[in-house]
């Protein structure tokens, strides 16, 4: 099965169903269904085939599911593209995945011509959308003059679908390649493990230009309304109001925007009497958010744990009769991320790569058929990440005697800030180049809003000061937003290694949260 038979089926079977809301527009499921094969016959005319990498730049606008879907149907692989991007990592994008059209909202106008002035476009043919662009392709017109039914070539489960860009280990976002059969896979697993119907009104905000996407198009697999956030941005004044206007039954949330739709509710109260379910993910949750948030809403709760590499294809989910029992009288509950997914097989091996016992640590491996095909132009990172069917998932874990799996920490701590990956050596590469550091930690630490806060341990050079405001912004004009450090802490001594000149990052971490004073 492929996705795109999912869409024409939508299309047929749901023809005026509501299949997304942003605001005041309303898409039904055989508008979706043609227009994305207008746009798939306009591709098709640029001279996009199969394979070909086509890219969208924009918010969360319903049009960046009418050019997935028309990706989908002409097996072009569809990148998304992260205006939260440097115009450095930008243009890596554009260039890794050798994209030869681009559909650009007009909000990210000032953003494109930064990418021209750079030399970042060469050779991609822009299309725009929104208000006035002045692009040389608009996709309505487009769209007007598209037929309804393009040719479309055999496509094979294995075959790219799309790329979504992670954050990379050498300061460069990495392509993951996903696949046709995994995308599919992914989408009737999660609708089945949700416990979504076709009456469900789902309240998606996440971004679009990562793999979250794919919890975007849940509905293929049910003929279910998603509700896309109003003028294509994720607002928090917005967000209660627009649960409450369509009376959305599910909102798929970040644990930040968990934390912040609490303080909104508390602060005022909309009337949400037809949520029945808040599912939250990506990031870690405490107990305390997990209390708050059922004393907030009082609907179910859901945990689910996934990963890019999966092609989000939730890994685990902590059911809402479980996180019930776990505010009840199973702490224990709250501190794991659920049960595995039928969709997948897990190992937890040493570091020698054999299983250990059950209850005992070690590194989660996961064989999927919605594992991804590999990281795009690196087959290094390829050969260390995946072993035949199987591909490790860097984070530490067990699974007790009723099969919860439990995440301890990440391998190489890596730090996940709102929802982000951020890698420390990365921000570490940057602090290092400013000419007052002489030494430099970062870490990790918990953070009530952003699940991890970025924090860099510095010590600076003999006779010289800098303050943490300036270290902010230095890294500012060299990072992106979310891999900024929100603290900083300053040292005199030198800072704890091995005996090899490794630094001993997890004495630097619990230094930190053991510190009385507050840091900068």
């Amino acid at each position: 099965m492929l996705t795109r038979d999912l869409i024409a089926r939508c299309g047929r079977h749901y023809p005026r169903r509501a299949a997304y809301v942003a605001g005041d527009l309303t898409r039904t499921w055989r508008e979706m269904e043609v227009r994305s094969s207008r746009i798939a016959s306009a591709l098709l005319d640029l001279g996009v085939t199969k394979g070909a990498a086509a890219g969208f730049l924009g918010g969360e606008f319903v049009e960046a599911y009418e050019h997935f879907f028309a990706c989908l149907k002409l097996g072009a692989i569809r990148v998304g593209v992260n205006r939260r991007l440097t115009v450095r990592e930008l243009i890596h994008v554009i260039r890794d995945s050798q994209l030869t059209t681009l559909v650009v909202h007009a909000d990210c106008l000032p953003l494109l011509e930064k990418l021209r002035e750079a030399g970042g476009l060469g050779g991609v043919q822009v299309i725009g959308f929104g208000s006035e662009h002045g692009l040389a392709h608009d996709l309505e017109d487009l769209i007007a003059r598209g037929s309804d039914k393009p040719a479309l070539p055999t496509l094979e489960g294995q075959d790219p679908a799309f790329y979504s860009y992670t954050s990379g280990t050498t300061g460069l976002p990495k392509g993951v390649v996903l696949s046709q059969q995994g995308l599919a896979a992914s989408i009737i697993q999660a609708v089945t493990q949700l416990g979504f119907n076709r009456e469900d009104v789902f309240y998606h905000a996440t971004a679009n230009a990562w793999v979250a996407v794919v919890l975007g198009m849940l509905g293929l697999a049910n003929g279910m309304t998603t509700v896309l956030p109003e003028a294509g941005t994720f607002e928090l004044p917005k967000l209660l109001p627009t649960l409450e206007r369509h009376r959305c039954t599910i909102a798929l949330l970040a644990p930040t925007m968990l934390t912040w739709a609490i303080e909104e509710q508390r602060a005022k109260a909309n009337d949400l009497s037809a949520l029945r379910l808040i599912a939250f993910g990506s990031s870690p949750s405490t107990p305390a958010l997990i209390r708050d948030a059922q004393e907030t809403f009082g609907c179910g709760l859901m945990n689910c744990y996934a990963m890019t590499e999966t092609t989000w294809g939730g890994i685990s989910f902590l059911m809402p009769d479980e996180i019930r029992r776990g505010l009840e009288d199973r702490p224990d509950l709250l501190g794991s991320v659920g049960q595995i997914s039928p969709l997948f097989d897990i190992r937890i091996l040493d570091s020698d790569g054999q299983e250990v016992p059950e209850g005992e640590a070690g590194e989660v491996w996961l064989s999927s058929e919605a594992n991804m095909l590999r990281y795009l132009n690196l087959p290094d990172e390829t050969a260390a990440a995946m072993n035949g069917d199987w591909i490790r998932t860097n984070d530490i874990g067990r699974i007790d005697e009723e099969g919860y799996l439990h995440l301890l920490d990440r391998r190489n701590f890596m730090i996940i800030t709102g929802g982000m990956n951020v890698y420390p050596v990365v921000v570490e590469a940057v602090l290092a180049e400013h000419a007052a550091v002489a030494e430099t930690c970062v870490v990790g630490l918990p953070d009530p809003v952003w699940g991890e806060a970025v924090v860099a341990v510095i010590r600076t050079r003999e006779g010289m000061e800098v303050a943490g405001e300036a270290l902010r912004t230095f890294c500012k004009e060299r990072l992106s937003h979310f891999q900024v450090p929100k603290h900083f802490h300053f040292t005199t001594t030198p800072l704890p290694r091995t005996v090899t000149g490794k630094m001993r990052k997890s004495e630097v971490r619990e230094t930190l949260c053991q510190a009385v004073e507050p840091l900068a």
